[in-house]
């Protein structure tokens, strides 16, 4: 079974909403989210802003994938293998929709009943589901101001709830999918009835621009100031976590809604609305002449301080100190070849897992023999690094200790180069798995934080943030200080100059420095 790319986006993986979500919380690709799962194993997902469901729906698909390279904590594991809940994403290889549960029918989940008695617009209980809500006639949409010429329309539709069935039609089969435009289009449309007490084929350019306001504003917001700008009060609107649709207490909100939330709420009504104007059901989009920006509001956001995810000199020469620092071990020679290996040699983890003695020989190179190690990267793509004799001698001492045949050496040549000490000091042939390797190095970087705390307290912060994914971003600042980034794009194996661009981070000196030189017009 193939590998999985963990540096890749996760778009590749996960659905539009899913991987733009954990994108907002700058999580990119799957190294990130396993590194994330392992520093905070029982909250991960709380400190993503995930939906409980969703974060069961990630963990569900991660586990789906552990013959892929997916390893999980002992603890999330049992939880992992406990859940049942359909995932988000799809795997690799699987034909589209194969591998999903049957999509909820629309027309079940909007379907039509009794018609109730009346609809006061004080009247809080008229704040249900779809599937119980009862489009009062006034405010259907069949004669919605917006609407375009009903003999062009690519849609079947005669109100604008029928108009929302079309639409989620038409979003993919995927039951999860459904669930998260069904859930920002009842909201919306339950908005726009009882709040702008106006049909949704009729919002103007003006009404539609101030819904991200009332998201803003919901929540967080005094009763006093809530009231002064708008018609139901915010209680109305918010109601018990996971409250069940048939319950009476059931409200579309649950609390504030995060930067991520909004985006995505603000992004599915986009989605709708050029649905409905590119079919013809709509004259013309609101939505095309608003900002798409979601602005952050005061205290949200993280401290950018880690943005780089990389580790400073200063910082880099205390781990070396305090690495020179410990008794000689077959742990400390292991430590050795791990940073070798990550911010040495800029290999991802997956490569240094996999790598064997095999991997390293010599070449001649005009006229010289140099010594290499041969990389198989993702895709089986191959790449080669030239090692310093220090970098051999580090690795054939960790070999010896093992009692491994040498370097060069065919009776060694698929020795492991990272060896498991887990199940007894005797284990020295099993490969460190993922996890692991993780586990090796946070406890070793969380030594050294300990020790400096008292002089360098930011520095042993950030040491404790650090993660196996860390020694290789270390590698591509350090190597772009020195090296053409057509270089480093090599000896990192990306395939295009663009992503290793993204390592290059100027710090503010030079971009002075660099200024001074420009002219000033």
């Amino acid at each position: 079974m193939s590998q999985l790319d963990f540096d890749a986006p996760l778009s590749q993986y996960f659905f539009e909403d899913v991987s733009e979500h954990l994108k907002s919380n700058e999580i990119y690709n799957l190294d990130d989210l396993m590194d994330l799962i392992y520093i905070n194993d029982n909250n991960w997902w709380k400190s993503l802003h995930l939906e409980k469901e969703t974060a069961n729906g990630i963990l569900k698909w991660l586990y789906d994938h552990r013959l892929e390279g997916v390893e999980l904590p002992d603890s999330v594991l049992k939880k992992a293998i406990e859940l049942t809940k359909p995932y988000y994403g799809h795997k690799i290889g699987v034909v589209a929709g194969a591998q999903f549960t049957e999509v909820v029918n629309p027309e079940t989940h909007f379907k039509k009943v009794p018609q109730r008695a009346g609809f006061m617009h004080s009247e809080r209980s008229q704040i249900v589901p779809l599937e119980s809500f009862k489009v009062p006639d006034l405010f259907n949409g069949r004669e919605g101001t917006n609407r375009g010429d009903k003999a062009n329309c690519q849609l079947s539709a005669e109100d604008d709830l029928q108009a929302i069935h079309s639409w989620l039609k038409a979003r993919g089969k995927n039951q999860n999918t459904q669930a998260a435009y069904k859930k920002e289009a009842e909201r919306f449309l339950l908005w726009a009835i009882i709040e702008k007490r106006t049909a949704l084929s009729s919002l103007t350019l003006e009404d539609c621009a101030e819904y991200l306001t009332w998201l803003e504003m919901l929540g967080r917001s005094s009763d006093e100031t809530w009231g002064a700008r708008w018609n139901q009060p915010q209680s109305t609107w918010l109601g018990p976590k996971n409250t069940t649709r048939s319950s009476g207490a059931w409200r579309p909100f649950s609390s504030a809604l995060s930067y991520s939330s909004r985006k995505i709420a603000m992004t599915v009504v986009r989605q709708l609305f050029s649905f409905l104007q590119k079919t013809g059901y709509l004259k013309m989009n609101p939505f095309d002449q608003i900002s798409p920006k979601i602005p952050l509001l005061p205290g949200e956001g993280k401290p950018k301080e880690y943005a780089d995810r990389s580790l400073s000199k200063e910082q880099w020469d205390e781990i070396l100190a305090y690495l020179e620092a410990m008794p000689e071990s077959i742990q400390k020679a292991r430590l050795k070849v791990i940073l070798l290996l990550g911010k040495g040699l800029g290999m991802r983890c997956s490569e240094m897992i996999n790598a064997r003695s095999s991997w390293i020989a010599a070449r001649n190179i005009g006229g010289s023999s140099v010594m290499f190690i041969t990389v198989i990267g993702k895709g089986d793509k191959e790449r080669r690094l030239p090692l310093s004799n220090e970098q051999v001698k580090m690795i054939s001492d960790y070999l010896e200790l093992r009692n491994l045949p040498p370097l060069g050496d065919e009776a060694g040549s698929q020795s492991l180069l990272l060896a498991s000490m887990r199940k007894s000091k005797k284990n020295l042939e099993g490969g460190v798995t993922r996890s692991g390797l993780y586990v090796i190095l946070s406890n070793f970087l969380g030594d050294v934080a300990d020790h400096i705390k008292k002089e360098r307290p930011l520095d042993a912060a950030k040491l404790r943030t650090s993660s196996t994914h860390w020694l290789r971003h270390t590698f591509a600042v350090t190597s772009l200080e020195v090296m053409p980034v057509n270089v480093v794009q090599t000896a990192l194996g990306h395939a295009s100059v663009g992503t290793t661009s993204k390592y290059i981070i100027p710090d503010e000196q030079t971009i002075v420095e660099a200024l001074k030189k420009k002219p000033d017009l």
